[in-house]
C-alpha cells in the first residue's frame, strides 16, 4: 500500500484542477439549463393545445328536454336583447334593440294570438291580432296612436282610418248587401256614405247630429235626389224617370202638396 503523504505543494495543485474542473462544468452547465427549461416549456404549450383540441372536439350536450318559465338573450355587454317567457294566460317572444326598446313581439294568449313589429321608439308599427271576431291588422304612428285598422269578420271585411286624436274619419265595409265608403267629421261623426246596395249605388250626407238630410241614388228607372227634414222626412224629391223629370214637395208629415213635370203641371 501506498502510504505517501501528499505535501503541501500537491495539494495546492490538486485544488486548482477541481476548481479548473468545476468552472468549466459551469459553463457548460448554462445552455444544458436553458435547453431543458425550453423544453419544458414548450411541452406545457402543447399539452395546453392538445387539452383544448380535444375540449373542442367533444359534441356539445344534447338534452332530449330543457323545461324553463323565462328565457333570456344578452348580448356580450349584458343588454337583455330578447325574451321568452310563459305565464299563466299563454306565451311570449319579444325582440329588442340596443336601446332596450321592443321591436318585435309574439305572443299567445287563450284568446287572441299576436305579432307585433315596433319601430326605434318602440311604440309606431304594425301589429296582427287573431281574435273570436277574425282577424286583424292595425298600423300605429310613432306616438303609438292607431291610424289604421284591417279586420275580417263574419259579415266581411272592412278598413278604418283615424286622426290623430284617434277618432274615426274614414271606413270603408264590404257585407254581403254591398260595399260602403263613411267620412267622417273631426268630431268622428259620419258625414257621407257612399254605397251600392242591390245594384243601386246611393250617396248619402248626414249633418252634424248623424240624420240623413241628403240621398242621391240611382235605381234602375232612373236618377233620384231626396233632401230631407232634421225629423228625417223627405220634404223634396228630385227624378229623371223614362217618362220626363219629375219635383214633389212635401209637407212636415211627408205627404206630397205639389208637384212639378216636364209638361210644368202641378200634382197635388
Amino acid at each position: 500500500m501506498n502510504n505517501h503523504t501528499p505535501s503541501l505543494a500537491e495539494l495546492e495543485l490538486r485544488l486548482a484542477k477541481l476548481e479548473t474542473q468545476n468552472r468549466r462544468w459551469k459553463h457548460l452547465g448554462s445552455p444544458f439549463r436553458l435547453l431543458a427549461r425550453s423544453i419544458f416549456l414548450l411541452a406545457k404549450v402543447l399539452r395546453k393545445r392538445l387539452s383544448a383540441a380535444s375540449t373542442a372536439a367533444k359534441p356539445a350536450a344534447v338534452y332530449d328536454t330543457l323545461v324553463v318559465r323565462r328565457l333570456e338573450l344578452r348580448d356580450r355587454t349584458g343588454r337583455l336583447r330578447g325574451l321568452w317567457k310563459a305565464t299563466d294566460e299563454g306565451s311570449s317572444l319579444g325582440f329588442l334593440n340596443d336601446a332596450g326598446k321592443p321591436r318585435a313581439g309574439l305572443d299567445a294568449t287563450a284568446d287572441s294570438p299576436g305579432l307585433g313589429l315596433f319601430d326605434a321608439a318602440g311604440k309606431g308599427g304594425a301589429r296582427l291580432f287573431v281574435t273570436a271576431d277574425g282577424p286583424s291588422l292595425g298600423l300605429y304612428d310613432a306616438p303609438g296612436k292607431p291610424r289604421a285598422e284591417l279586420i275580417v269578420t263574419a259579415d266581411g271585411p272592412s278598413l278604418g282610418l283615424t286622426d290623430t286624436t284617434g277618432k274615426p274619419c274614414a271606413g270603408l265595409i264590404v257585407t254581403a248587401e254591398g260595399p260602403r265608403l263613411g267620412l267622417a267629421d273631426i268630431a268622428g261623426k259620419t258625414r257621407a256614405q257612399l254605397a251600392v246596395v242591390a245594384e243601386d249605388p246611393q250617396l248619402s250626407l248626414y249633418d252634424a247630429a248623424g240624420k240623413i238630410r241628403a240621398v242621391l241614388v240611382v235605381l234602375a228607372e232612373g236618377p233620384r235626389l231626396e233632401l230631407r227634414d232634421a225629423a228625417g222626412q223627405v220634404r223634396a224629391g228630385l227624378g229623371a224617370f223614362a217618362d220626363g223629370p219629375r219635383l214633389v214637395l212635401a209637407d212636415a208629415a211627408g205627404k206630397p202638396r205639389a208637384g212639378l213635370t216636364e209638361d210644368g203641371l202641378l200634382r197635388p
